[in-house]
């Protein structure tokens, strides 16, 4: 739309591309963009990105006046009809000799293309452990089934989304194997907003006319169901009350970070949070809470080898029913406001331990105490209350020598005198985690696959452990 920068889309007949697809803010903002189409677009992927399911031919071109915008493309994947054999300014040469003077043609069949020269005005960028974000005015309602899959927490944006754009469509969560987590709290309580949903295809679509405050008790105090209406509540219009609220520290700092934005938010860390809608959230600056499950893990993994520790960054208060029992199992702790200190004190006892929401012992920290009492003096007993796939840590470490028998919601683990190095596969995060532990513990050597799990709740557990003295490697 403008000589001095003209970008076009031709030959669109057969592409998938509308105008629609954009905001109109998109357009003011890139004035040099032209659409010449009229037919839908299969997903949105945000500005950055277009996906063409079934286009046959798109050409892109820049004239000679836009080669400041040319030297800034670089598409990351082209993938043409005919292999690309050469690209120079303003021609295009395939594998069979023929060209093209277009400075850029992209043939595709069913492609991701991407647009970089987008990304100097939306990106997101992750350097020494800040992640600076980056937040256009408009953005995109869909979160492919690409990405969901990996994360099981990628239903937590629906309820921004529709509080946002009043439409969402959400694949259904993956991540780890646990079996079914229901997220039906989710929906009921975004439904007694005035959210409406339908399922097409494996893709959870969410509809609102704008959302409003009420009061929902949830059924369970799970710290998703919280967090998915608390992040709808705070755009909705008027006053919502969380019955029934999840207390965990992570509920809490999330509850801060609002506040900071501009939320009006009170109740946060009791089982009765209660939110004033506001029109829009500010951006601001936020340290997130320390990692207790991480903590936990490398507390565990000292005193199941019989060594000693401090974890810093982390409030003691956060692990109270774990530091309690990891006393009880005959640790040493000493605590500060930001560290745990952890001790072997010359025997491991068994003990008796139930999951529970906060400030009971986390579900996620199940498996790691199991693996940490797996060679301790009598027999401990394990409840899981969260989740009944939970043990699914106790097949693998039985292959190394264990003797664990479950029943139900319970774990019954008999200590051994010694653990043999065997392989064994992680299902999910924190089996991997308990595996690392076990195999630590074990005579020989041990084959962990499934690390893709490990590397996904941890951040280099490797190099964390191999710096105390272990000694693990990639494969």
């Amino acid at each position: 739309k403008s000589d001095s920068n003209p970008i076009s889309f031709l030959d669109t007949s057969l592409a998938i591309i509308q105008s629609q697809f954009f905001s109109d803010n998109f357009f003011k903002e890139f004035p040099f963009i032209e659409f010449v189409s009229a037919a839908k677009p299969t997903t949105n992927f945000g500005l950055k990105e277009l996906w063409f399911e079934t286009c046959l031919k798109i050409s892109v071109f820049f004239s000679n006046k836009s080669s400041e915008v040319l030297h800034k493309v670089s598409f990351g994947q082209i993938i043409p009809k005919r292999k690309l054999k050469s690209i120079n300014n303003k021609k295009i040469t395939f594998d069979d000799n023929t060209s093209n003077d277009f400075d850029i043609i992209i043939l595709c069949t069913g492609y991701k293309v991407n647009f970089p020269f987008l990304e100097s005005k939306y990106k997101t960028e992750l350097t020494d452990n800040k992640l600076n974000i980056h937040s256009p005015q408009n953005i995109g309602i869909e979160a492919p089934y690409e990405l969901v899959q990996k994360m099981r927490a990628s239903i937590i944006i629906l309820g921004p989304l529709l509080a946002r754009k009043g439409e969402a469509k959400i694949a259904f969560p993956g991540g780890d194997e646990l079996g079914p987590r229901p997220v039906q709290m989710h929906l009921d309580a975004l439904e007694k907003m005035g959210a409406h949903f339908t399922l097409d295809h494996g893709v959870l679509n969410g509809r609102s006319d704008g959302l409003k405050g009420v009061e929902i008790n949830l059924p369970y105090a799970s710290v998703g169901a919280t967090e998915n209406t608390l992040l709808a509540a705070v755009l909705a219009e008027g006053k919502t009350v969380i019955e029934n609220a999840a207390r965990e520290p992570e509920v809490v700092d999330l509850v801060e970070m609002l506040k900071k934005m501009g939320a009006e938010i009170t109740g946060a860390g009791t089982s009765e949070i209660t939110i004033e809608g506001v029109k829009k959230l500010n951006p601001t600056n936020h340290e997130v809470v320390g990692d207790r499950i991480a903590a936990g893990t490398f507390l565990s993994a000292f005193l199941a080898t019989h060594g000693s520790g401090i974890v810093r960054g982390i409030n003691p208060e956060n692990l109270p029913m774990e530091i309690k029992k990891f006393k009880e199992i005959g640790a040493e702790i000493k605590v500060e406001d930001n560290s745990i200190e952890i001790s072997y004190d010359g025997n491991l006892n068994a003990v008796e331990l139930s999951t529970l929401p906060f400030p009971g012992v986390a579900t996620d920290l199940q498996p790691v105490f199991g693996a940490l009492l797996l060679k301790a003096s009598g027999t401990s007993i394990i409840t899981e209350n969260v989740y009944d796939q939970r043990f699914q840590w106790i097949p693998e470490v039985q292959r190394m020598g264990a003797s664990v028998q479950t029943g139900w919601q319970h774990a019954m683990i008999k200590g051994v005198n010694s653990l043999s190095g065997a392989p064994v596969n992680s299902t999910d995060i924190r089996t991997g985690a308990s595996l690392v532990i076990a195999a630590l513990q074990a005579d020989g050597s041990s084959k962990i696959t499934g690390i893709e799990h490990i590397n996904r709740g941890y951040e280099d557990i490797v190099a964390s452990l191999n710096s105390l003295g272990s000694k693990i490697e990639y494969n």
